[in-house]
């Protein structure tokens, strides 16, 4: 009678260390996690880190790249731009010296028509001398103020012309720069959505874990 009491009073001592031992057992698989969800947390930081710095990265490179590009183009726009108006200067230049030479050709047939007129005036028919002048100085007049009003017009029409030019240039560089921002807006999202799904996987995970 007397083993079977001991035997019975030593199955509650067994068995309260037995569980301890297994709560024991949890604590340590309960640190392991704890150790490894940490571990993990670290490592999903790491990488949102090194993604953002990446992101920053690319980024900055192609801001670089685009101050770059815009520079160029406005270089070259300005390059085109001086060449247009050195061509208009020397344009404007060789049309004066044709205007001189036909100023030139006009004076002398003037004064050789003056000469004539004064011959006949010295004959004796002023009056109609004068009247032949008149008209034929107003003629005159008007062919060359015809003359100089289309060779005006034309002008202005080639500097609208040009001007057109160098707006749709602008134009186009403008448009370009806003579709450039506009893909890095884009790219920049799509990075901050790669992060993002990320972190939840990593977090998806370590619940899982």
């Amino acid at each position: 009678m007397s083993k079977k009491g001991r035997s019975k009073a030593e199955k509650p001592e067994v068995l309260i260390m037995s569980l301890q031992a297994a709560n024991e057992d949890l604590r340590t698989k309960l640190t392991d996690i704890q150790i490894e969800l940490h571990q993990e947390k670290s490592k999903v930081n790491k990488l949102e880190r090194e993604k953002i710095q990446e992101t920053k990265r690319i980024r900055e490179l192609e801001q670089r790249k685009q101050t770059v590009q815009i520079t160029e183009l406005k270089a070259k726009l300005h390059e085109e731009k001086m060449k247009e108006l050195q061509a208009v200067r020397e344009n404007l230049i060789k049309q004066h010296e044709q205007e001189m030479a036909r100023t030139m050709k006009i004076r002398d047939s003037e004064i050789q028509r003056l000469k004539s007129a004064l011959y006949a005036l010295r004959e004796g028919s002023s009056d109609k001398v004068r009247t032949a002048l008149t008209i034929e100085a107003r003629e005159e007049a008007r062919k060359q103020f015809d003359s100089e009003r289309l060779k005006l017009l034309q002008e202005i029409t080639e500097l609208k012309s040009a001007k057109k030019q160098v707006d749709e240039a602008l134009n186009n560089m403008i448009q370009a720069d806003k579709i450039k921002a506009g893909d890095l807006r884009s790219e920049h999202q799509s990075h901050q959505e790669a992060i993002s799904k990320i972190k939840w996987e990593s977090e998806r995970d370590i619940r899982r874990l």
